[in-house]
């Protein structure tokens, strides 16, 4: 926990162990209003039996090859295993579901050069969960874990290359971390069970007939 970047001016709550029901609860509505605040769209408390991770989810980053596999380390195959997912996700009773709308559509389904915007909504979506985790542990959360959308090699440093697989230091220790799918997590399944819409977009999509992008984030609290 060393290192985290903390409100200087916001006071520390001390951690409880026999935290009431009735508090917890608060709290997490508490965390689903900073998100918002943060600049997500919208957010959810969800229960943590929501979530599903499912291997195929991890697998569609190897088939068809996504450009950032094995380039980085918060990429499969270096993420956590569904399996090792599966036990994390079982040890925590519920989490804050976040997105953005990402606008205009185009960034995320339209031409290549439209295309090169997506890095700048997947960083906020990034800096959305990093505060929002951070925030929880100033609240007493200290297991509090997030999880973001897309690479962070290209939402946040744009190296050709991860410079942690190379041997060296991450640029951005507190903000880098795996995305949702990098560790199995069914994005497209939970957000439509919480409700939102969402679609299957694709390289070769119109972007006229994409009704809406989200980029999507997830905090477990416990």
């Amino acid at each position: 926990m060393l290192g985290r970047k903390m409100d200087k001016n916001r006071t520390l709550k001390a951690i409880r162990p026999d935290r009431p029901e009735n508090k917890f609860l608060e709290d997490l509505q508490t965390f689903k209003k900073k998100a918002v605040a943060l600049g997500a769209a919208m957010a959810e408390v969800i229960s943590s039996d929501w979530v599903h991770v499912d291997e195929r989810v991890r697998l569609k980053c190897a088939v068809p090859l996504c450009p950032y596999y094995n380039q980085c380390i918060h990429c499969p195959p270096h993420t956590p295993s569904p399996e090792v997912m599966r036990k994390v996700v079982s040890q925590y009773t519920y989490a804050v579901l976040l997105a953005l709308d990402v606008e205009p559509v185009s960034v995320f389904a339209g031409t290549k050069q439209e295309r090169r915007e997506a890095a700048s909504w997947s960083k906020k979506c990034l800096e959305i969960v990093g505060r929002l985790e951070t925030y929880a542990f100033e609240s007493g959360y200290y297991l509090a874990l997030g999880f973001g959308q897309a690479s962070c090699k290209k939402a946040l440093c744009g190296q050709k290359r991860c410079l942690v697989l190379d041997g060296g230091q991450c640029p951005y220790p507190l903000k880098a971390r795996p995305s949702m799918e990098a560790v199995g997590i069914d994005v497209y399944g939970l957000v439509t069970r919480v409700g939102w819409d969402i679609y299957p977009i694709h390289r070769s999509v119109i972007a006229e007939n994409v009704p809406r992008a989200l980029s999507v984030g997830i905090v477990f609290i416990h």
